[in-house]
């Protein structure tokens, strides 16, 4: 379980640091609208992981965990909407505060048994909109045409066969 969690840390601050990296080097092609909607989903997308994370690991304090859990979805929230715009602050801060404060009670309330699942679930969600948020940044930067391989559903898919795959084996 430890392992578990420290791998969901480690792969969701790497893969949040590479999103506000791409969000500030484009930030000129990125239109107001699309780094609200980049910052709103960070926001919620980490309050939401790690807040589980805490109210596991702060399983009894309710308290501690929605604190970490809003700090940690408003801070990722305010970062990434800072090189776009006032407005993406705005969503990214309160999206940060709602998922952080959803994902500690979510955490709080799940059956130890269910720890490791919950998880499992929250991290395949969390790659899911980030490969999301992925496309949607390449395809605004590069003004690509939509082609039905590249569809976000295509990617999420493949994702999700990696994810039980990976599951099974295991």
């Amino acid at each position: 379980m430890n392992a578990l969690v420290l791998v969901v840390i480690a792969l969701t601050f790497i893969f949040t640091l590479i999103v506000i990296i791409r969000t500030i080097h484009n930030r000129k092609r990125i239109t107001c609208m699309a780094g609200m909607m980049i910052a709103m989903a960070m926001g919620m997308n980490v309050g939401l992981t790690i807040g589980v994370i805490f109210g596991i690991l702060f399983s009894g304090n309710l308290f501690m965990s929605s604190l970490a859990g809003m700090l940690i979805g408003m801070g990722t929230g305010f970062v990434t909407g800072l090189p776009v715009s006032i407005m993406a602050v705005l969503d990214g801060l309160l999206s940060g505060l709602m998922g952080g404060l959803m994902g500690a009670m979510l955490g709080e309330m799940i059956a130890p048994d269910y720890h490791s699942t919950i998880l499992k679930i929250m991290f395949f969600m969390f790659i899911s909109i980030i490969l999301l948020l992925f496309k949607m940044i390449h395809n605004m930067i590069n003004n690509e045409d939509k082609h039905y391989l590249s569809h976000p559903l295509t990617l999420i898919g493949l994702f999700g066969v990696i994810f039980v795959v990976f599951e099974k084996l295991n």
